[in-house]
């Protein structure tokens, strides 16, 4: 293989032909360091459970700074609101009793290895656990999996059926999933395309990486 630099798109691309790209890789005597690229979907999360926050210690938590005593409070007020419902039905039992409502986490790039995916796309994360796991023994190859968001822009039509129902406003109200309050990730195919370039040219040691949008204001 001439090319030091490989990129495959696994929402696109045949998943024989980058399997075998991907042993080959693993099992050549590569002379000089070839750097493979492959660009995945966030739809190898979509089955992923909740990460929640670590219980912490009484006394660790008796020592917090002042910020961590304003988290504290306003769950200690959101949380008195239920027992007041349940108590008008219920006899009135301890509430210290009742669990504490735990704070829902961000994913890391580094908590890749707790991934589940749609089943429909199992076959996505297959090839990323291969690609990562080839550079154990094969120190001459450099992995990178882009975890791309919703990629839109520039041809791509995953939006278009919802931009066209909000231009002619049919129906009236969009529908709405679930409650509406659920941030899907997503990326300009230029962003995208800039991306790669930049780990074409900086070469970054980072194996899993997430390419979504980062604006402060999403829709």
């Amino acid at each position: 293989m001439a090319c030091d630099v490989i990129i495959y798109d696994l929402m696109t691309n045949n998943y024989e032909e980058i399997d075998y790209v991907i042993k080959t890789l693993k099992t050549s005597n590569l002379t000089k360091e070839k750097r493979l690229i492959l660009l995945s979907s966030v739809m190898t999360w979509v089955n992923t459970p909740p990460k929640f926050e670590e219980e912490k210690p009484e006394g660790e938590e008796e020592g917090e700074g002042e910020e961590g005593e304003g988290e504290g409070e306003e769950e200690e007020e959101e949380e008195e609101e239920e027992p007041e419902a349940e108590n008008a039905e219920g006899d009135g039992e301890d509430d210290e009793d009742k669990p504490k409502k735990k704070k829902v986490l961000f994913y890391k790039e580094s908590d890749n290895h707790l991934r589940v995916p749609h089943e429909k796309f199992q076959h996505l994360k297959t090839l990323e656990t291969v690609a990562m796991s080839a550079v154990t023994t094969q120190p001459m190859l450099k992995v990178h999996v882009l975890c791309t968001g919703i990629r839109y822009g520039n041809g791509e039509r995953i939006f278009y059926d919802h931009f066209q129902k909000a231009w002619i406003q049919s129906p009236v109200q969009l529908p709405i999933l679930g409650k509406g309050d659920n941030l899907i990730p997503t990326i300009h195919i230029i962003d995208l395309a800039r991306l790669v370039c930049r780990i074409v040219n900086d070469k970054p040691d980072h194996p899993y990486i997430f390419a979504i949008d980062k604006t402060k204001k999403p829709t």
